[in-house]
């Protein structure tokens, strides 16, 4: 070999080491999944409402990944339990400070995201609440967002539903203590029920954790309600309308989306009859929402969906939607993505923010309890 050929080599050997060299960081970088933090409750009370959000969430990640995942990158689910507790939540969204993360998804009850929501806000985390409703969740700070409707939008379907579709002209309302979105809510259908021209005969709250009601159901029976609006989760609600009927109270009773759940375990068929709000059913006619249930039921063999489900799938979508759109993985430009959502259709329906975080055209779903079942009436527009 002559020596300009040599140098012609060495030259040539030495820029394909260093090609080599700045390739191969940049190709293991792009091989590192995407570190998303789901955080539910996998063990203590909100165990019923969390685990098909649970379900809703990995099914999610599993079709991203099936699809090479977003931005070249596969999506890691990291699941944290907050242990149904804000003080665990608190906790858990600082575990996903510290393990870096991109974005997190979570949680269901609103006591739980407001306790997260601060800790991420402050380490410009974006969050996406699937189910948490009391509209003070994002109202914490511009990184925080729900796929979910707010509670001053529930309270007025529910407070019109029980006057112009019931009849009803007086009503109880017994709210949960230890959850700010059962106070909440119960303020909201109190206001807007008196503003129609409805009349609210005794306002009762109770301890989220309480079995026995007995002695504000004592002083609810001394009224005749129209109507008996109990917006708390399917547990505390369920038992305290099974009360209320071996009380001798008659009535037709109302709840809210947190009714979802196992709600007959805890009522038996004295629930049947009653009517409560919700973010979906199985009936509803979205694209996605039939491409939600198909392979919801071929992985988990699961008939009977609950509505957390496909809306902790849904949060998961969009953040991969955002995450796309913003072609990185830097969380101010994910946040900027997800908050100029415009048409993102999810299986609960089409979602675009408004300047709180919040959807605008989220619809309720009017549900009927009957026969032990779900029965779907309407849906109800903003």
């Amino acid at each position: 070999m002559c020596r300009y050929s040599r140098e012609i080599f060495l030259i040539e050997l030495t820029l394909g080491c260093l090609l080599m060299f700045l390739i191969a960081p940049c190709a293991s970088e792009a091989s590192e999944p995407i570190k998303v933090a789901v955080i539910l409750s996998q063990t203590g009370i909100a165990i019923d409402q969390n685990k098909p959000a649970i379900e809703g969430a990995r099914l999610a990640v599993d079709e991203i990944n099936s699809h090479g995942g977003v931005i070249g990158r596969p999506m890691e689910m990291i699941l944290i339990d907050n242990q149904s507790s804000p003080l665990r939540s608190k906790i858990a969204a600082q575990e996903a400070v510290n393990r870096n993360v991109t974005a997190v998804i979570g949680a269901i009850w609103s006591s739980h995201s407001i306790a997260m929501a601060s800790i991420l806000q402050e380490a410009k985390i974006p969050m996406i609440t699937p189910a948490s409703t009391e509209p003070e969740v994002t109202r914490i700070g511009d990184y925080i967002f729900r796929v979910c409707f707010i509670d001053s939008f529930q309270g007025k379907v529910m407070a019109r539903f029980a006057y112009s579709d019931i009849g009803g002209r007086t009503s109880i309302v017994m709210g949960n203590l230890n959850e700010e979105y059962s106070m909440t809510l119960a303020e909201y259908f109190e206001t807007f029920f008196k503003n129609i021209g409805g009349k609210v005969l005794y306002h009762g709250n109770y301890k989220g954790k309480a079995v026995d009601f007995k002695n504000i159901l004592i002083e609810a029976k001394k009224f005749n309600p129209d109507v008996f609006f109990i917006p708390g989760y399917s547990r505390d609600s369920g038992l305290l309308v099974k009360q209320a009927v071996k009380m001798g109270i008659k009535t037709t009773f109302l709840g809210c989306d947190g009714w979802d759940g196992p709600i007959y375990k805890y009522a038996g068929n004295v629930l049947n009859g009653s009517y409560f709000s919700n973010h979906w059913h199985p009936k509803v006619q979205f694209t996605k929402s039939r491409h939600f249930l198909k392979i919801y039921r071929e992985k988990y063999g699961i008939k009977e969906v609950r509505v957390t489900a496909p809306l902790a799938y849904d949060a998961v979508m969009l953040l991969a939607d955002a995450i796309d759109r913003a072609g990185c993985l830097e969380r101010d430009k994910i946040r900027n993505a997800i908050a100029e959502t415009k048409n993102f259709q999810g299986s609960t329906g089409t979602i675009a923010f408004d300047q709180n975080g919040d959807p605008t055209n989220k619809e309720v779903s009017l549900i009927k309890c009957e026969k032990g079942k779900f029965v779907f009436l309407k849906s109800v527009k903003p």
